[in-house]
């Protein structure tokens, strides 16, 4: 990723980067390019040196879109406002973080992705987002010239001769999901998602056998803070079940249904329960001892693998090929 940034960044940078003044905050739109087109070449870069097999790097792509769909400011900020607004919201996170914004890195590196997949479709396999990348690079990185807040999106039209311009609205500008469904089966990916196997799950990989047989698992919707002692949660995601029953965060978890709970017996406990079961918590808010009435919710399906299909068309291969190459 740092290797990557020598190019990206720190010579092909945004025009408000240049010069660089580290005395001050600096606001560009354009850091879903900067670090998400980074974090997507970063894996590649590892497959297409020989360093980890195909199946390894859709691994990791899993994992950086389970991070994606996990996050519930998904659908709350747009990775322009998440790139602008780095300084204000992205670096001083607060409890709410998780339902209010989305990472430039992980949706930049998944917006990439859409992107090098919509210009390889569209062009038949003629061109790339090597290609863009190229061109940046001789236009403005080697000519140390700063990139207008636009120049991406219109590079990526003059090299693929290309209207990309509901691609990029979609992308940068609105709080959908991208298509990567559809993009991925186009070059003999499979792309599903499920529901978390446990609370380590990082996803890219299929659901274990015992978890898939034993139905749906009951989940809190909330996550505590580290180690194992006391229960206190660190953020309360929104429409989940301890959300719905008023826990916020910073509230301490004494007790479930008489049981005592912490960090460390948190996720055994709740696996012991079916989802709809009612939980009678007791919990500090502060100096203030509470009772709340939870419902348990089905874990969501926010756990994505991406897998290589077995048999893939002709048309399908040569663009997996090309791209995996």
């Amino acid at each position: 990723h740092e290797y990557f940034h020598a190019w990206n960044v720190k010579r092909i940078k945004p025009l408000a980067f240049a010069p660089y003044d580290l005395s001050r905050e600096a606001y560009t739109r354009l850091l879903w390019a900067f670090e998400g087109i980074t974090s997507y070449y970063d894996d590649l870069a590892l497959l297409r040196c020989g360093l980890i097999e195909a199946e390894t790097y859709l691994e990791l792509l899993g994992q950086t879109a389970t991070r994606v769909w996990r996050s519930h400011g998904r659908f709350r900020q747009t990775l322009e406002e998440s790139s602008f607004d780095a300084w204000t919201k992205f670096y001083r996170q607060d409890e709410n973080a998780p339902n209010a914004i989305v990472s430039y890195y992980t949706k930049g590196a998944l917006a990439a992705l859409a992107l090098d997949l919509t210009i390889r479709q569209g062009t038949r396999n003629a061109l790339s987002l090597d290609d863009v990348m190229r061109a940046l690079w001789m236009e403005y990185g080697q000519t140390l010239t700063g990139v207008p807040e636009d120049a991406i999106e219109s590079m990526a039209q003059k090299i693929s001769g290309m209207d990309l311009r509901s691609f990029f609205d979609r992308a940068l500008r609105a709080t959908e999901d991208l298509p990567l469904q559809a993009l991925l089966e186009a070059v003999g990916v499979e792309f599903t998602v499920r529901a978390a196997d446990s609370d380590n799950d990082k996803g890219g990989k299929l659901a274990r056998q015992s978890g898939a047989s034993a139905g749906a698992r009951a989940v809190l919707g909330a996550r505590v803070s580290g180690g194992a002692g006391e229960a206190k949660l660190s953020h309360v995601f929104e429409g989940g079940a301890a959300q719905h029953a008023g826990l916020a965060a910073g509230d301490v978890l004494l007790a479930i249904n008489g049981l005592r709970v912490t960090t460390g017996n948190l996720e055994r406990l709740t696996d012991s329960y079916a989802v709809g079961a009612l939980w009678q918590v007791h919990a500090f808010r502060r100096d203030e001892l509470m009772v709340f009435e939870v419902t348990l919710q089905a874990a969501p399906l926010d756990t994505c693998v991406l897998a290589l299909r077995e048999s893939p068309t002709e048309n399908e291969l040569a663009l997996r090929q090309a791209w995996l190459s």
